[in-house]
């Protein structure tokens, strides 16, 4: 089976995290496709590169084109968001399959099985895709003629329709055609090439896992049947105000086995995070996360490093 990543050297550690907790959790070896602006910046734990779920890893290194990223200027995404439009140029084309995953995504269960029945409802039609659909259009500007639209976060793609049908162009010409348009940036393209036209893919497949930045819950468990969580709202796992929800612990668990540090603390604004910190400590929610101590020290350490991650 294979899966596919596309990021840059921001989400290097997130997504180390997300292909261990993959590999941690199927029960056959994968191949492992990525697409990275800067292949030289990755280091991957030999957690990672000697697994023996592990069979192939294949790294591409996207090369300049003519085209423009919109609307990633100030934005918490970049340019990465839209390489997947180039798998075509990059991935070996008799790959008959891809499921695609974004880089925080984080698997808690073994998908193959999952994934493998959503692969055969896709070949049983003239769909090109699997995605979870939406509860609503997040993005009424695009104007769709079919009201469903999808999340991209996980995309189960039929690599040889991909190609067949040209849809690495489509989205090209489509994104450059209406950028004005696009507020979810690659994933308002994608809607409007497909339009509806997708197989609704399991929601235990992209399930949501919204982050409040603090919900005073004794311990939170997921459904039995849940595959991959995405996390999702103002917060990531990695921030502060995330690491307080206990809900961060599907990210943190693989961050600790691989990188043998308590926490994955990452976060661009510091003056909020000095403020979070205290805030944290003196209403006394500091003792409801596990590693307190070490979440303080952490804290400090960064708070007076240049890195953006520690």
């Amino acid at each position: 089976m294979n899966f596919l990543y596309c990021f840059d050297e921001n989400y290097n550690i997130q997504a180390s995290v997300s292909i261990y907790s993959l590999l941690e959790n199927v029960n056959k070896k994968v191949n492992i496709f990525i697409i990275h602006k800067n292949k030289s910046s990755i280091l991957f734990p030999k957690e990672i590169l000697e697994h023996k779920n592990l069979n192939t890893l294949n790294i591409y290194e996207y090369k300049p084109s003519s085209f423009s990223f919109p609307n990633i200027e100030n934005a918490h995404v970049s340019e990465a968001t839209y390489y997947r439009f180039f798998i075509d140029q990059y991935l070996p084309k008799t790959l008959e399959t891809i499921v695609y995953l974004d880089a925080d995504i984080v698997c808690v269960s073994n998908p193959i099985n999952l994934i493998e029945d959503e692969i055969l409802k896709i070949k049983k039609t003239k769909l090109i895709i699997s995605a979870r659909l939406e509860n609503e259009s997040l993005n009424e500007n695009l104007k769709l003629k079919n009201s469903s639209y999808f999340n991209a976060g996980v995309l189960i793609i039929n690599n040889k329709k991909w190609i067949e049908q040209g849809i690495g162009k489509k989205l090209i010409d489509t994104t450059s055609e209406r950028q004005e348009d696009l507020e979810f940036w690659d994933q308002d393209s994608l809607n409007i090439v497909f339009d509806g036209n997708f197989l609704h893919m399991s929601k235990f497949l992209n399930f949501n896992l919204n982050m409040f930045p603090y919900e005073k819950v004794a311990s939170h468990k997921l459904d039995k049947n849940v595959k991959f969580i995405h996390y999702f709202g103002k917060f990531k796992p990695w921030s502060l105000k995330g690491i307080e929800n206990e809900k961060t612990k599907y990210y943190q668990k693989y961050y600790r086995k691989i990188y043998k540090k308590k926490y994955h603390l990452s976060d661009n604004w510091k003056v909020n995070t000095i403020k979070d910190l205290f805030k944290i400590i003196f209403t006394g929610r500091i003792f409801n996360i596990e590693y307190p101590f070490s979440l303080i020290f952490l804290t400090i350490q960064f708070l007076f490093r240049d890195k953006r991650d520690v």
